[in-house]
């Protein structure tokens, strides 16, 4: 959806207190955080795949085996996150912020 350019600075201007005031989106925001075993264990897991793909990397040279480690590290983390976002019940953070863009829009449109 277009917007006036007024609304536009009011909303660059007050965007990060508009979303704070927003339940929803506070609780969206709140969800990715690290608060259970369950979280901990999905982002260590990327480190125990790291350092054990090392031992079993079949390449000779040390360098090419640590960049492959990382390169595995990287993956299973995007991984873990994934599934960590799956788990998470809310909505997606960018429908709720233009939820309150949007209703941000109709009470300045009131004024």
């Amino acid at each position: 959806m277009k917007y006036p350019k007024e609304f536009e600075a009011y909303w660059a201007a007050n965007k990060k207190r508009l979303l704070q005031e927003d339940k929803e989106w506070l609780q969206a925001t709140e969800a990715y955080q690290m608060k259970s075993g369950a979280d901990w264990l999905l982002f260590g897991i990327p480190v125990v795949a790291g350092i054990v793909s090392m031992q079993y990397i079949p390449l000779q040279h040390e360098l090419l085996r640590w960049v492959a480690s990382i390169l595995i590290t990287i993956v299973v983390f995007a991984l873990c996150v994934y599934v960590k976002s799956l788990t998470n019940p809310h909505r997606a953070i960018e429908d709720i912020e233009n939820d309150v863009k949007r209703r941000a829009y109709e009470h300045f449109g009131r004024k």
